[in-house]
């Protein structure tokens, strides 16, 4: 290899490492970059499983993830609740972040049976809300709320888990039955959660 051709091979080595490292960076940003405001969440008024009522004032101060389900649900809301479940365990130690299920069979999900799911997924501390309302709230908030279709629910609700930040503003949808998804939605949970104890 002459002299010219190892000064070329070397320039190319350099740029190409420039490259790598350029790529590397972008790479750390995009974990510390928060997903953008998708839309702002309009008021609601439902109830949780402890009869307490439950609006859009709740979400406020907290970083939320919802989910919709039905306790009887024989398809995806087992595995939804599992994932919910182990998020609720994995941070018990951040009391800004609540997690919330809202049931889309509020004729057969009323109060008593939705305390007794709670108990059963292990809810020990108001972290978790189970929330009920007529069923034209539900599907009002389903669908002008968090823009899922509501026509066919019970069965057809959505499986999405929904970040919202404490200024109740939607900011990602996640697959609630996927765990490369629900592993997204840790990553952009920490970033909230790291930015709301900076401004404590």
């Amino acid at each position: 290899m002459n002299k010219i051709s190892i000064i070329s091979f070397s320039i190319l080595i350099l740029f190409l490492g420039i490259g790598a490292s350029w790529v590397i960076n972008k790479a750390n940003e995009s974990d510390s970059i928060p997903p953008p405001v998708i839309r702002k969440i309009p008021d609601f008024n439902l109830t949780n499983y402890d009869g307490k009522s439950f609006g859009r004032d709740s979400l406020v101060n907290k970083i939320s993830v919802i989910d919709f389900i039905f306790t009887s649900c024989p398809g995806p809301c087992p595995i939804m609740s599992k994932n919910m479940k182990e998020l609720y365990k994995q941070y018990e130690l951040h009391s800004d972040l609540q997690f919330i299920s809202i049931s889309v069979d509020p004729d057969y999900d009323n109060l008593e049976v939705l305390n007794a799911y709670a108990h059963a997924n292990g809810v020990i501390d108001k972290r978790w809300k189970f929330l009920r309302g007529e069923m034209e709230d539900i599907k009002n908030i389903s669908t002008n709320g968090f823009l899922f279709m509501s026509e066919n629910l019970p069965a057809g609700h959505s499986v999405k888990f929904v970040l919202v930040d404490n200024n109740a503003n939607i900011r990602q949808y996640y697959d609630g039955t996927d765990k490369a998804s629900i592993s997204i939605l840790r990553k952009h949970l920490n970033i909230f959660l790291k930015d709301m104890n900076h401004k404590l």
